[in-house]
């Protein structure tokens, strides 16, 4: 872990490349054949990440890979933002615009699963100010180690990250979940196996979530018609 730690504090990288406006698909075109950097080389050495990771991703994006690292909260100190306790992974991050960062993520979820990853919506931005999403890859295909790693809990409701995987593990044997999305106090699903009643569904999911209605879809009922329409399961307290 000294050794990790090390790394992530002394590692200079040099890739400044920057996401065009091109599409997904003219990007894959383009950039089919890239060669790593040193920098990238030495991330994926140091890391013992397959190299093939990220001429995968570079066949979608073009921004900086950096070491996994992540911040579960942030501190405001003279104008400027500090991480508190960042988390130092076996994983990569990079960044995407909001609008490709969820097709980027189905786009290799598959692929990097085959190799023994994942890949998922690190921290949604929403476009805010034209921030960029981060977009996290971890050395593994389990959905509950992302979130024991990535330490997501519902704690403003008294929900441990151990007692949150319990409740996302009954939630799977039920529905089938893939993780696409997780963070300090939210993840996200798709829902590979149908519920047969939508509004029972989402009545289940309000117990456990009560800020998916009341500061999103209002109703239950709402909640309901997007998770149909979607095939999405988000968890998110604020």
């Amino acid at each position: 872990m000294q050794k990790l730690l090390l790394f992530f504090s002394t590692v200079l990288l040099t890739l400044t490349l920057s996401c065009n406006s091109q599409t997904i698909e003219n990007q894959k075109q383009t950039i089919e054949n890239y060669k790593l950097t040193e920098s990238e080389k030495t991330i994926c050495d140091t890391l013992q990440i397959d190299t093939t990771i990220v001429e995968d991703i570079r066949k979608y994006n073009l921004n900086k890979i950096e070491p996994f690292r992540y911040s579960l909260s942030k501190i405001i100190q003279k104008d400027t933002e500090i991480e508190a306790d960042p988390i130092f992974l076996k994983g990569l991050v990079f960044s995407e615009q909001n609008s490709k960062s969820y097709d980027l993520v189905f786009a290799l979820k598959d692929k990097l699963r085959q190799k023994g990853y994942s890949i998922f919506l690190l921290e949604n931005n929403f476009n805010i100010d034209n921030k960029l999403d981060d977009i996290g890859v971890l050395k593994t295909t389990d959905k509950y180690t992302v979130l024991k790693q990535i330490a997501t809990d519902g704690i403003n409701y008294d929900i441990t990250n151990d007692s949150l995987i319990s409740i996302i593990k009954n939630f799977d044997k039920k529905y089938s979940l893939e993780l696409i999305g997780a963070s300090g106090d939210w993840c996200e699903f798709i829902i590979h196996s149908e519920p047969k009643n939508w509004k029972q569904f989402a009545e289940e999911v309000y117990k456990v979530c009560p800020d998916v209605v009341d500061q999103g879809t209002e109703t239950v009922q709402a909640l309901a018609e997007e998770m149909k329409k979607t095939k999405r399961l988000y968890f998110w307290w604020d």
